[in-house]
C-alpha cells in the first residue's frame, strides 16, 4: 500500500510539473522573426553590396554591415552576428588622378605583389595572423573609373591554411565584379 501511495505522489508531482510547464509555454510570447536589413542600408560603400552578391562571389554569408564616410573615402565592413571574424572590408576613394604607374609605385604596400587582370593596376597583400584574428588578404586596385578600391578579408583565428588559399581567387573575382567603368 505504501508503494501505491508513493507512486501516486510521484505521478501527481509529475502531472503538476507538466501542467506548470504547459502554462509557462502558453504564456510565453511567440518568437519574433527579425528581418535582415540589406547591407546597402548601412550606407557608405555598403551601397555597392548585397548579401547574396557577396555570398555568390566568396561563399561566405554575412549579416551585419557598418559604414563610414570621411571626405571622399567611403568604407563598409560586413561581419556575422556569430563573431568579429571573418570580416570583409571595402574602401572606395571616389576619384584619383593617379596613373597606373603611380598607383603601383606610391600606393602598393612594399610587401604586396602586383596583381594582373583587376582594374588599371592592382596589388595583393597577405598579412599574417595576429593574436586577435587570422591572416588577411587585401586586394587594392585603381579602377577603370579612376577610383581607388580596396577589399580586405580577415579570417578567424581558427581558419585553416586551405581556406586562406581558397579565398584568394574568390576575392579576385569579387574585385573584378566590383571594378567600375567611366560609364
Amino acid at each position: 500500500m505504501r508503494s501505491v501511495a508513493v507512486a501516486g505522489a510521484v505521478l501527481l508531482l509529475a502531472l503538476t510539473g507538466c501542467e506548470k510547464r504547459d502554462e509557462e509555454q502558453a504564456a510565453a510570447p511567440p518568437p519574433v522573426k527579425v528581418e535582415q536589413a540589406p547591407a546597402a542600408s548601412a550606407g557608405g560603400a555598403c551601397i555597392l553590396w548585397d548579401w547574396a552578391f557577396i555570398k555568390q562571389k566568396i561563399g561566405v554569408a554575412f549579416d551585419v554591415a557598418a559604414s563610414d564616410q570621411i571626405d571622399d573615402t567611403s568604407t563598409c565592413v560586413v561581419q556575422t552576428t556569430a563573431g568579429d571574424y571573418p570580416d570583409l572590408m571595402l574602401s572606395v576613394v571616389e576619384t584619383t588622378k593617379a596613373s597606373p604607374a603611380q598607383f603601383l609605385a606610391d600606393l602598393k604596400p612594399s610587401k604586396a605583389s602586383t596583381l594582373k587582370g583587376v582594374g588599371k593596376a592592382a596589388y595583393r597583400l597577405y598579412t599574417p595572423p595576429t593574436a586577435a584574428h587570422g591572416p588577411t588578404i587585401e586586394i587594392g586596385w585603381l579602377s577603370e573609373a579612376k577610383q581607388l578600391q580596396t577589399l580586405r578579408f580577415t579570417f578567424d583565428k581558427k581558419a585553416p591554411a586551405a581556406a586562406v588559399s581558397a579565398m584568394n581567387p574568390k576575392l579576385i573575382a569579387l574585385a573584378k565584379a566590383m571594378d567600375t567603368t567611366d560609364g
